[in-house]
């Protein structure tokens, strides 16, 4: 008989076999970047899955930590509208998660399915594999992708999430441009600074996009794209994975580019926990994951864009770095970084201190790097974008040191002479 270990407050089969999804449990397909290194190679992609067991026995559960989330966060008893809102947040953290299970999955319009890898033991699978059924798709291109019709939940299941069953395929052409961007307080109020309210923007409100990032973001995405490669998003945050269909919903519905949505794979059934997930262990996990999207397209440019609530900068100045020294056709073209203001004066102090980002940015040339308060102050960069999207000026960071000193004698002299 296979030992037993406790994760997440649920006890698992250490060990067991390998287990088929069926009708009564559940499965989320998260949106994913399918690429490859030439226009001569083949598709690859990264699948992940979310796996849970059969949830109707975890409703009860979900009605006690309504209330008792309710109480916590002084919500009006009568309040039925934010205690149903704190019911969709709460669901996806109390149900039991699913280790040691498989699927089969399927493109739109094909008949060949795939299997997906055995989810480990926080209920995550990840498999990189081709995407048989879409392999003559074009750059560009969006493709869904669904659980196969027999492994489906069942309509007796009533999941609110049934819909993330089916997820979405980019294809991208390595060589274009690319967004990284974060999520809390990035593009979306989460103030992750402040623990009651980062709750309440989670669990017991309609979540907010951050004003002017939406627009923003269309137009960034109209200015970086052309026709033969349409700029693809990935927005990645510390945010547990039980909240994808919240942010990916937000996302979706605040009008911003669709684009994969990448989240830490950690199974926390304690909501209070989100606010561990976004602040313990963060840098490291945001570099990691960029690591391994800028690995899947070594020659891309990218824009990242983050906040000063956690350790964007630096993150986003050591990506960098690693991809100029990689030489490898790849590069950062800008960072722009959201200087969130009210939200903590103590600590804002340190985080919005101006030598904060000259530290991190230390090395890097200044027409780079951005900290901003509002969008409005980006527009003039889009402009600037243009003709570097397009080839038409060299790349800011292409010039050597030698190539302006030359460039500035050069001019001292024409002025000199000028001037007789």
């Amino acid at each position: 008989m296979p030992s037993l270990t406790k994760f997440g407050g649920i006890v698992h089969h250490v060990g067991a076999p390998e287990q088929d999804t069926d009708t009564n449990d559940e499965v989320w397909l998260l949106d994913n970047i399918a690429f490859r290194a030439s226009p001569e190679a083949e598709w690859q992609a990264e699948y992940v899955a979310a796996f849970f067991k059969e949830n109707r026995a975890t409703r009860e559960k979900i009605v006690t930590d309504i209330v008792a989330l309710a109480r916590d966060l002084e919500i009006a008893p009568d309040d039925l509208v934010t205690k149903n809102l704190i019911r969709d947040r709460v669901a996806p953290f109390l149900r039991e998660i699913g280790p040691h299970m498989v699927v089969k999955v399927q493109y739109d319009g094909s008949d060949e399915a795939f299997a997906l890898d055995k989810s480990k033991e926080n209920g995550i699978s990840s498999t990189l594999a081709q995407p048989l059924g879409a392999m003559d798709a074009s750059p560009g291109q969006l493709r869904s992708v669904s659980v196969t019709q027999a492994e489906r939940e069942g309509p007796q299941e009533r999941s609110d999430t049934i819909n993330l069953e089916t997820g979405r395929t980019c294809f991208v052409q390595d060589g274009g441009w690319a967004v990284i961007s974060d999520i809390d307080d990035t593009i979306k109020i989460s103030e992750v600074r402040d623990r009651t309210k980062l709750l309440k923007n989670t669990f017991t409100r309609e979540p907010s996009p951050v004003p002017g990032m939406p627009e923003f973001y269309r137009q960034l995405h109209q200015t970086i794209s052309t026709q033969v490669n349409p700029a693809p998003f990935v927005y990645i945050s510390a945010s547990p994975y039980n909240l994808y269909p919240f942010l990916r919903s937000f996302v979706n519905s605040a009008g911003f580019p669709e684009g994969m949505i990448i989240l830490k794979d950690m199974a926390w059934t304690e909501m209070s926990s989100v606010v561990a997930s976004l602040t313990t262990g963060v840098h490291e996990y945001k570099e990691d994951r960029i690591r391994k999207v800028s690995g899947w397209l070594p020659k891309t440019t990218w824009i990242c864009v983050g906040d000063s609530t956690q350790s964007d900068p630096e993150v986003y100045a050591q990506f960098y770095k690693e991809t100029a020294q990689k030489n490898l056709g790849g590069r950062v073209a800008r960072i722009w970084i959201h200087k969130v203001v009210g939200v903590n004066l103590s600590a804002e102090k340190e985080l919005n201190d101006p030598k904060r980002f000259e530290k991190a940015f230390e090395g890097i040339d200044s027409s780079i790097w951005k900290v901003f308060e509002t969008p409005q102050e980006l527009y003039s960069e889009l402009e600037a974008l243009k003709p570097e999207v397009h080839g038409q000026i060299p790349r800011l960071d292409s010039v050597s040191a030698e190539a302006k000193t030359h460039s500035s004698n050069l001019f001292e002299t024409m002025w000199h002479h000028l001037r007789k």
